[in-house]
Protein backbone atom coordinates (compact mmCIF):
# COMPACT_ATOMS: atom_id res chain seq x y z
CA UNK A 1 0.00 0.00 0.00
CA UNK A 2 2.85 2.39 0.79
CA UNK A 3 4.29 2.08 -2.74
CA UNK A 4 0.97 2.05 -4.57
CA UNK A 5 -0.67 4.92 -2.68
CA UNK A 6 1.97 7.44 -1.69
CA UNK A 7 -0.48 9.79 0.01
CA UNK A 8 -1.77 7.06 2.29
CA UNK A 9 -0.26 6.23 5.64
CA UNK A 10 -0.54 2.44 5.99
CA UNK A 11 -0.40 2.76 9.76
CA UNK A 12 -3.54 4.92 9.68
CA UNK A 13 -5.42 2.74 7.17
CA UNK A 14 -7.87 -0.06 7.94
CA UNK A 15 -8.80 -2.89 5.62
CA UNK A 16 -11.94 -4.73 6.72
CA UNK A 17 -13.31 -7.86 5.06
CA UNK A 18 -16.98 -8.61 5.75
CA UNK A 19 -18.25 -12.16 5.22
CA UNK A 20 -21.86 -13.17 5.79
CA UNK A 21 -21.03 -16.83 6.37
CA UNK A 22 -19.26 -18.44 9.32
CA UNK A 23 -15.92 -18.70 7.47
CA UNK A 24 -14.02 -17.50 4.43
CA UNK A 25 -13.87 -19.59 1.24
CA UNK A 26 -16.73 -21.89 2.32
CA UNK A 27 -16.21 -24.19 -0.69
CA UNK A 28 -12.73 -25.09 0.58
CA UNK A 29 -11.85 -27.43 3.42
CA UNK A 30 -12.34 -25.85 6.84
CA UNK A 31 -8.65 -25.93 7.75
CA UNK A 32 -7.79 -24.05 4.54
CA UNK A 33 -10.45 -21.46 5.35
CA UNK A 34 -8.83 -20.97 8.74
CA UNK A 35 -5.37 -20.61 7.20
CA UNK A 36 -6.76 -18.06 4.76
CA UNK A 37 -8.11 -15.99 7.62
CA UNK A 38 -4.83 -16.23 9.51
CA UNK A 39 -2.87 -15.12 6.43
CA UNK A 40 -5.14 -12.11 5.91
CA UNK A 41 -4.96 -11.11 9.56
CA UNK A 42 -1.17 -11.37 9.40
CA UNK A 43 -1.32 -8.82 6.58
CA UNK A 44 -3.35 -6.53 8.83
CA UNK A 45 -6.80 -7.25 7.43
CA UNK A 46 -9.68 -7.22 9.94
CA UNK A 47 -11.97 -10.16 9.16
CA UNK A 48 -15.63 -10.05 10.22
CA UNK A 49 -17.54 -13.31 9.76
CA UNK A 50 -21.27 -13.92 10.24
CA UNK A 51 -21.75 -10.26 9.44
CA UNK A 52 -23.96 -8.59 6.87
CA UNK A 53 -23.70 -5.23 5.14
CA UNK A 54 -27.02 -3.47 5.68
CA UNK A 55 -26.41 -0.20 3.85
CA UNK A 56 -23.69 1.76 2.05
CA UNK A 57 -23.30 5.50 1.59
CA UNK A 58 -20.55 7.96 0.69
CA UNK A 59 -19.00 7.94 4.16
CA UNK A 60 -19.24 4.34 5.28
CA UNK A 61 -21.27 1.17 5.75
CA UNK A 62 -23.63 -0.32 8.30
CA UNK A 63 -22.62 -3.82 9.41
CA UNK A 64 -24.84 -5.70 11.87
CA UNK A 65 -26.26 -2.40 13.14
CA UNK A 66 -22.83 -0.84 13.65
CA UNK A 67 -21.52 1.96 11.47
CA UNK A 68 -18.02 1.65 10.01
CA UNK A 69 -16.53 4.77 8.45
CA UNK A 70 -15.08 3.92 5.06
CA UNK A 71 -13.82 5.98 2.17
CA UNK A 72 -13.55 3.07 -0.27
CA UNK A 73 -15.96 0.13 -0.43
CA UNK A 74 -15.34 -2.87 -2.70
CA UNK A 75 -18.38 -5.08 -3.27
CA UNK A 76 -17.80 -8.76 -4.10
CA UNK A 77 -20.95 -10.51 -2.96
CA UNK A 78 -21.62 -12.73 -5.93
CA UNK A 79 -22.34 -12.50 -9.62
CA UNK A 80 -25.36 -11.97 -11.86
CA UNK A 81 -25.74 -13.94 -15.05
CA UNK A 82 -25.90 -12.40 -18.51
CA UNK A 83 -29.36 -11.27 -19.71
CA UNK A 84 -29.60 -14.29 -22.02
CA UNK A 85 -32.70 -15.62 -20.24
CA UNK A 86 -34.53 -12.34 -20.83
CA UNK A 87 -33.93 -12.13 -24.56
CA UNK A 88 -34.49 -15.85 -25.02
CA UNK A 89 -37.69 -15.76 -22.99
CA UNK A 90 -36.34 -18.77 -21.11
CA UNK A 91 -36.94 -19.91 -17.56
CA UNK A 92 -34.28 -18.64 -15.12
CA UNK A 93 -33.39 -18.76 -11.44
CA UNK A 94 -33.12 -15.79 -9.07
CA UNK A 95 -29.59 -14.99 -10.30
CA UNK A 96 -30.72 -14.92 -13.93
CA UNK A 97 -29.13 -18.22 -14.95
CA UNK A 98 -30.90 -20.04 -17.78
CA UNK A 99 -32.33 -23.39 -16.73
CA UNK A 100 -31.02 -26.11 -19.03
CA UNK A 101 -31.64 -29.79 -19.57
CA UNK A 102 -29.25 -32.73 -19.14
CA UNK A 103 -27.69 -31.96 -22.56
CA UNK A 104 -27.27 -28.25 -21.66
CA UNK A 105 -29.98 -27.20 -24.12
CA UNK A 106 -32.36 -24.45 -23.05
CA UNK A 107 -35.72 -25.77 -21.94
CA UNK A 108 -38.20 -25.33 -24.76
CA UNK A 109 -35.42 -24.43 -27.21
CA UNK A 110 -33.63 -27.70 -28.06
CA UNK A 111 -31.42 -25.99 -30.65
CA UNK A 112 -30.09 -23.42 -28.17
CA UNK A 113 -27.45 -24.26 -25.56
CA UNK A 114 -26.26 -22.37 -22.48
CA UNK A 115 -23.00 -23.02 -20.65
CA UNK A 116 -20.81 -21.43 -18.00
CA UNK A 117 -22.22 -18.99 -15.47
CA UNK A 118 -25.09 -18.19 -17.86
CA UNK A 119 -26.56 -21.66 -17.27
CA UNK A 120 -28.15 -23.40 -14.31
CA UNK A 121 -27.20 -27.05 -14.74
CA UNK A 122 -27.60 -29.51 -11.88
CA UNK A 123 -24.76 -31.61 -13.24
CA UNK A 124 -22.35 -31.66 -10.31
CA UNK A 125 -23.55 -34.74 -8.44
CA UNK A 126 -27.05 -33.32 -8.54
CA UNK A 127 -26.04 -29.80 -7.49
CA UNK A 128 -25.59 -26.66 -9.65
CA UNK A 129 -22.38 -26.45 -11.66
CA UNK A 130 -20.22 -23.55 -10.33
CA UNK A 131 -19.70 -20.52 -12.54
CA UNK A 132 -16.02 -21.16 -13.08
CA UNK A 133 -13.84 -21.29 -16.18
CA UNK A 134 -13.20 -25.08 -16.03
CA UNK A 135 -16.95 -25.69 -15.89
CA UNK A 136 -17.48 -23.49 -18.95
CA UNK A 137 -14.70 -25.28 -20.84
CA UNK A 138 -16.14 -28.69 -20.02
CA UNK A 139 -19.62 -27.50 -20.98
CA UNK A 140 -18.38 -26.09 -24.28
CA UNK A 141 -16.60 -29.33 -25.21
CA UNK A 142 -19.71 -31.32 -24.31
CA UNK A 143 -22.04 -29.12 -26.39
CA UNK A 144 -19.67 -29.46 -29.35
CA UNK A 145 -20.01 -33.26 -29.10
CA UNK A 146 -23.81 -32.97 -28.92
CA UNK A 147 -23.98 -30.75 -32.01
CA UNK A 148 -21.63 -33.00 -33.95
CA UNK A 149 -23.66 -36.07 -33.04
CA UNK A 150 -26.84 -34.37 -34.26
CA UNK A 151 -25.24 -33.30 -37.54
CA UNK A 152 -23.87 -36.79 -38.20
CA UNK A 153 -27.09 -38.49 -37.14
CA UNK A 154 -25.46 -40.39 -34.29
CA UNK A 155 -26.89 -40.95 -30.80
CA UNK A 156 -26.32 -38.04 -28.43
CA UNK A 157 -23.71 -38.44 -25.69
CA UNK A 158 -24.89 -39.19 -22.17
CA UNK A 159 -25.97 -36.35 -19.89
CA UNK A 160 -23.37 -33.74 -19.03
CA UNK A 161 -21.52 -34.28 -15.76
CA UNK A 162 -19.14 -31.67 -14.41
CA UNK A 163 -15.81 -33.02 -13.16
CA UNK A 164 -14.42 -30.78 -10.45
CA UNK A 165 -10.62 -30.96 -10.59
CA UNK A 166 -9.90 -28.73 -7.60
CA UNK A 167 -9.99 -25.19 -6.26
CA UNK A 168 -7.23 -22.61 -5.83
CA UNK A 169 -7.24 -19.14 -4.31
CA UNK A 170 -4.45 -16.61 -3.87
CA UNK A 171 -4.29 -14.63 -0.65
CA UNK A 172 -1.15 -12.56 -1.03
CA UNK A 173 2.49 -12.71 -1.98
CA UNK A 174 3.60 -16.34 -1.72
CA UNK A 175 0.32 -17.18 0.01
CA UNK A 176 -2.44 -19.32 -1.45
CA UNK A 177 -4.60 -22.33 -0.72
CA UNK A 178 -5.28 -25.34 -2.94
CA UNK A 179 -7.93 -28.01 -2.40
CA UNK A 180 -7.90 -31.04 -4.68
CA UNK A 181 -9.93 -33.19 -2.32
CA UNK A 182 -7.29 -35.82 -1.60
CA UNK A 183 -4.49 -33.22 -1.54
CA UNK A 184 -4.62 -29.89 0.28
CA UNK A 185 -1.84 -27.29 0.08
CA UNK A 186 -1.25 -23.84 1.51
CA UNK A 187 1.43 -21.17 1.60
CA UNK A 188 4.19 -20.67 -0.95
CA UNK A 189 3.87 -24.07 -2.61
CA UNK A 190 0.17 -23.51 -3.33
CA UNK A 191 1.00 -20.01 -4.64
CA UNK A 192 3.59 -21.30 -7.12
CA UNK A 193 1.23 -24.09 -8.18
CA UNK A 194 -1.55 -21.54 -8.79
CA UNK A 195 0.75 -19.55 -11.06
CA UNK A 196 2.00 -22.59 -12.97
CA UNK A 197 -1.50 -23.91 -13.62
CA UNK A 198 -2.78 -20.54 -14.76
CA UNK A 199 0.11 -20.19 -17.19
CA UNK A 200 -0.58 -23.67 -18.50
CA UNK A 201 -4.21 -22.84 -19.23
CA UNK A 202 -3.38 -19.74 -21.28
CA UNK A 203 -3.70 -20.05 -25.05
CA UNK A 204 -0.46 -19.82 -27.02
CA UNK A 205 3.21 -19.77 -26.08
CA UNK A 206 3.46 -16.02 -26.61
CA UNK A 207 0.73 -15.32 -24.05
CA UNK A 208 2.33 -17.67 -21.54
CA UNK A 209 5.76 -16.07 -21.88
CA UNK A 210 4.34 -12.53 -21.72
CA UNK A 211 2.34 -13.20 -18.57
CA UNK A 212 5.22 -15.12 -16.96
CA UNK A 213 7.63 -12.20 -17.52
CA UNK A 214 5.05 -9.75 -16.19
CA UNK A 215 4.55 -11.82 -13.05
CA UNK A 216 8.30 -12.31 -12.60
CA UNK A 217 8.85 -8.55 -12.82
CA UNK A 218 6.08 -7.91 -10.28
CA UNK A 219 7.59 -10.53 -7.96
CA UNK A 220 11.08 -9.00 -8.08
CA UNK A 221 10.06 -5.34 -7.86
CA UNK A 222 6.90 -5.60 -5.73
CA UNK A 223 5.21 -3.59 -8.48
CA UNK A 224 2.53 -4.59 -10.93
CA UNK A 225 3.64 -4.64 -14.55
CA UNK A 226 0.26 -3.38 -15.76
CA UNK A 227 -1.76 -0.45 -14.52
CA UNK A 228 -5.11 1.03 -15.43
CA UNK A 229 -5.04 4.79 -14.86
CA UNK A 230 -8.40 6.57 -14.71
CA UNK A 231 -9.41 10.12 -13.91
CA UNK A 232 -6.88 12.92 -13.56
CA UNK A 233 -6.22 15.45 -16.30
CA UNK A 234 -7.75 15.30 -19.74
CA UNK A 235 -10.14 16.99 -22.08
CA UNK A 236 -13.53 18.37 -21.12
CA UNK A 237 -15.21 15.51 -22.96
CA UNK A 238 -13.18 13.02 -20.93
CA UNK A 239 -14.34 14.65 -17.71
CA UNK A 240 -17.93 14.60 -18.93
CA UNK A 241 -17.64 10.89 -19.73
CA UNK A 242 -16.31 10.17 -16.22
CA UNK A 243 -19.16 12.20 -14.69
CA UNK A 244 -21.71 10.31 -16.78
CA UNK A 245 -20.15 6.98 -15.74
CA UNK A 246 -20.34 7.96 -12.07
CA UNK A 247 -23.98 8.98 -12.50
CA UNK A 248 -24.82 5.61 -14.04
CA UNK A 249 -22.92 3.77 -11.29
CA UNK A 250 -24.65 5.61 -8.44
CA UNK A 251 -28.03 3.83 -8.73
CA UNK A 252 -26.27 0.51 -9.02
CA UNK A 253 -24.37 1.16 -5.81
CA UNK A 254 -27.53 2.28 -4.04
CA UNK A 255 -29.50 -0.80 -5.00
CA UNK A 256 -26.81 -3.37 -4.17
CA UNK A 257 -28.27 -6.26 -2.23
CA UNK A 258 -27.02 -6.30 1.37
CA UNK A 259 -24.86 -9.24 2.24
CA UNK A 260 -21.38 -10.43 3.04
CA UNK A 261 -18.48 -10.41 0.68
CA UNK A 262 -15.89 -13.10 0.31
CA UNK A 263 -13.10 -14.04 -2.03
CA UNK A 264 -14.18 -16.34 -4.79
CA UNK A 265 -12.09 -19.40 -5.34
CA UNK A 266 -9.82 -18.95 -8.29
CA UNK A 267 -9.63 -22.11 -10.35
CA UNK A 268 -7.57 -22.44 -13.52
Amino acid sequence: MEKDFRRFDPAASRVILVQSGPRLLPTFAEDLSQRTRQALETLGVEVLVESRVESIDDSGVMVNGKRIAARTVLWAAGVVASPAAAWLGAEADAAGRVKVGPDLSVRGLPGVFAIGDTALANAWNGTPVPGLAPAAKQGGAYVARVIRARVEGRPAPSAFQYQHLGSLATIGRKAAVADFGFVKLHGGLAWWLWGALHLGFLVGLRNRVSVMLDWFWAYLTYRSGTRLITGGGGSQKTGQRHAAARARAAPMRATAHPGGSAARPAVP
